[in-house]
């Protein structure tokens, strides 16, 4: 393996699919945790279907959210890394990672 390639950085289609398959993940696996409880929820403590819409939809946009942030945020981590910088610490904003 020469160290010329791993000085200069991943292949980008490379580092956007790993980002992608990490968003699908990471959002996935918190939203159907998520949704298991608001259905779990809504039958406890019968709430009718009107919670379970409410909170699915609140569970739909919270999931985006993150899988957005997930991906921006690995793409930001392989954008240090190839220029030879330490992470940084996680900034919550999704602009943030984009700038920074």
């Amino acid at each position: 393996m020469s160290t010329e390639a791993t000085e200069k950085g991943g292949n980008p289609l490379v580092i956007f699919i790993i980002s992608l398959c990490a968003a699908i993940v990471m959002a996935g696996g918190f939203a159907i945790v998520v949704e298991a409880f608001v259905i779990a929820a809504a039958n406890l403590f019968e709430l009718g279907s009107t919670f379970i819409w409410v909170g699915s939809g609140a569970n739909a946009l919270l999931a985006v959210w993150f899988a957005i942030w997930t991906f921006v945020r690995s793409w930001h981590v392989e954008r240090r890394l190839r220029a030879g910088l330490e992470v940084d610490e996680p900034k919550m904003s999704i602009l943030a990672n984009l700038r920074g």
